[in-house]
């Protein structure tokens, strides 16, 4: 029996593990390709799943559904002969509680890591290692809790389990070469065991090559220079004339235009710390050998500020995962002022106990210039730091190490605007 179809691409584990669960349950789901953002911020798309994100589920009785999570537990709830969502309410949190511990604790950094060495992220040596640190931390995780368990709830295949084998399909095939492998014998012997379910028939494939090597950035080929273009001035002035308002000054701003100077921080004397070879430092040398050293080298405490910033209201935070796309909301609408500033957060605790704190380097002595842009400015705290002090400088390499602790609680993920 069909029960709709599901739109994603077939090598996107959050799109597999519903097709894995449809297959179980005996039912036919269609997978409908579709390739994000061009086909998802379509208006026919939209007009059934705003939020404009896959996977998507649409029923064969016009129901309508996005999130991953959702949708399988949907889905593996359609029929009642398989209990994939356990065979009581305890047994069906359990297999809810695994869902999310997979993505968050596995899923959410391998994927982040497949952005990042794609070109759809910059890369980051501090993100790059920082993503396999979680990533480690999170297979461990489930490592042991396979040493006494065959399944990740109970003694039969849950969604828990068709949620992970999908996820370690990507891991074991696309990331972790042969010597990472080695160090999860209890999670291979699972997913040797999950995959072969006769139940599946294949959807998860069996017979895929594992990886040879680890995955790992490789960076752009150095395309030949370009022809000589028209001066910055010109450009820069056609850009804002062509764009208008606000827009047309951002433009000219970026491109050297004459209408530049009217941003007020263009306007401050000028400093010998130039940003976008700290940012360079900090994307491609080593965050504690090098980079910092280099930093305290070289800034300019006259013409640039440290900040700390806290989030207002951390007893509404949830999931990890969660958590970080905020941090990612409000580092996306300091886009305007992206030149004048680099900072990194992170979310420290665990699900449903955690908060949030960044640091950033700005322009000038003030933070209002440089981050007022963001709307969501008002739900932080503005601290401004010494790196003169012993604490204020301990928190500020900390952060950029992504080795902080705030509260007594760890580091579990961030992002870095830059």
């Amino acid at each position: 029996m069909s029960i709709g179809k599901i739109y994603g691409q077939e090598n996107n584990p959050r799109v597999v593990r519903s097709l894995a669960a449809a297959k179980f349950n005996g039912l036919d789901l269609e997978l409908v390709k579709v390739q994000p953002p061009s086909d998802t911020q379509k208006p026919e798309f939209l007009a059934k799943f705003p939020v404009g994100k896959v996977p998507a589920f649409e029923g064969s009785d016009g129901f309508l559904l996005c999130e991953s999570r959702a949708i399988v537990e949907y889905v593996s709830g359609l029929s009642d002969n398989t209990k994939l969502l356990g065979s009581d309410k305890k047994s069906h949190a359990l297999v809810t509680q695994w869902i999310n511990a997979v993505d968050y604790l596995v899923t959410d950094p391998l994927i982040e890591l497949y952005l990042l060495y794609q070109g759809y992220m910059p890369y980051n040596k501090a993100t790059d290692a920082q993503l396999w640190k979680l990533a480690h931390r999170g297979l461990k995780v489930l490592e042991d809790h396979l040493h006494k368990n065959t399944y990740l709830v109970g003694h039969n295949v849950t969604a828990a389990d068709l949620t992970a084998a999908s996820t370690l399909w990507f891991v074991f095939c696309k990331n972790l070469g042969p010597s990472s492998r080695e160090q999860y014998p209890n999670l291979l012997r699972y997913y040797t065991t999950i995959i072969n379910q006769r139940a599946l028939g294949g959807v998860i494939p069996v017979d895929d090559k594992f990886a040879t090597e680890d995955a790992k950035y490789t960076p752009p080929k150095k395309e030949k220079p370009a022809k000589p273009e028209a001066p910055k001035e010109a450009a820069g002035a056609a850009a804002g004339a062509a764009a208008g308002g606000a827009a047309g000054g951002a433009a000219a701003a970026a491109t050297g235009g004459e209408e530049k100077a009217k941003n007020p921080l263009d306007a401050l004397p000028k400093s010998s710390f130039v940003m976008n070879d700290w940012k360079v430092q900090y994307s491609n040398k080593d965050t504690r050998s090098e980079a910092i050293p280099w930093f305290h080298e070289h800034f300019d405490p006259e013409g640039w500020s440290v900040w700390r910033f806290d989030f207002k209201y951390n007893e509404e935070l949830t999931q990890v995962f969660m958590s970080s796309n905020q941090i990612g909301g409000f580092f996306t609408r300091l886009e305007a002022t992206r030149k004048y500033l680099m900072g990194t957060a992170g979310v420290f605790g665990k699900a449903n106990d955690s908060v949030i704190a960044g640091v950033v380097v700005l322009r000038g002595q003030d933070w209002e210039p440089v981050l007022s842009c963001a709307p969501d400015i008002d739900s932080y705290t503005l601290t401004r730091l010494d790196l003169n002090k012993p604490e204020d400088k301990k928190f500020f390499e900390d952060m950029l190490a992504w080795e902080a602790t705030v509260d007594g609680k760890e580091w579990a993920d961030g992002k870095i605007l830059k």
